[in-house]
């Protein structure tokens, strides 16, 4: 893929398959005026993209192919400063895609999700627990406290843990694996040992300040979370970021907000 996304990125390949993303199939004749290339500089670049099986060609129409939609999705979704798109700003957007796309994504999944159950696991012990609940976490001097046993508390961020991977799984109909999925929730699997280092550090440094420090940090991560998400998941299923990233929203950010509010009342 990643040798595919280069070769597409060469002269005016890059714009002919982004404007048939958004256009949809074109002629030669209407891509040629829009581009504003010569007949055999435009051929010459469709060749190219029908022998990488980007673009198919029937008469004089031209379409992307499942490929091509993948790949122009990619690209599109790489753009920096794109609307609504933080990630660009702070790097970690050409970071997931180049991930995506990497022969090190089981690898580096592995290590994501080995350190999150580990973290899962002591946190259940803590008191009182910490616990994953849906996509948000309680407890261990977090805003919201709710009392779980040890047993119930891991039970329940194990069960959110893995209802989130299973869920995106077989929504996507197997399209996103669940190695890509936990490269989405990586900032919701890294928070929990963030957080039990802040909480350890301001007991002994008697500095409770890092305490609501670590409350203002899971609002950013359930924030990234829903960020990254929708990069993974408009990438694998060739949808808008912008309409990927609503949803992705409602689930990591707008839920939890309106369950706390909802608690805290």
């Amino acid at each position: 893929m990643d040798r595919i996304i280069y070769a597409v990125l060469v002269g005016k390949r890059r714009d002919i398959v982004l404007l048939l993303h958004k256009e949809g199939p074109l002629t030669l004749s209407k891509l040629r005026n829009s581009l504003g290339i010569s007949a055999s500089s435009l051929i010459f670049e469709i060749s190219a993209l029908e022998s990488l099986g980007v673009v198919k060609r029937e008469d004089s129409l031209v379409y992307l192919t499942e490929l091509g939609v993948r790949v122009a999705n990619i690209i599109s979704t790489t753009e920096p400063m794109k609307s609504l798109n933080i990630l660009s700003i702070i790097g970690l957007k050409s970071f997931v895609v180049w991930l995506l796309i990497s022969p090190h994504l089981r690898l580096v999944a592995t290590l994501i999700l080995s350190t999150w159950i580990f973290t899962l696991v002591l946190g259940s012990f803590l008191n009182p627990p910490l616990t994953l609940l849906g996509v948000v976490y309680t407890g261990y001097y977090l805003l919201l406290s709710i009392t779980y046993t040890p047993e119930i508390s891991l039970l329940t961020s194990l069960t959110s843990a893995m209802f989130v991977i299973v869920a995106l799984y077989l929504y996507s109909r197997g399209k996103i694996t669940p190695y890509k999925t936990v490269v989405g929730l990586a900032p919701l699997a890294i928070y929990p040992s963030l957080h039990l280092s802040l909480v350890q550090l301001a007991k002994a440094l008697e500095y409770s300040y890092l305490i609501v420090f670590s409350q203002i940090l899971l609002f950013i991560t359930l924030l990234l979370s829903a960020f990254m998400l929708a990069t993974v998941y408009s990438i694998e299923m060739g949808t808008p970021y912008e309409s990927s990233l609503v949803y992705t929203l409602l689930i990591f950010f707008i839920g939890p907000a309106l369950f706390h509010i909802f608690q805290m009342r």
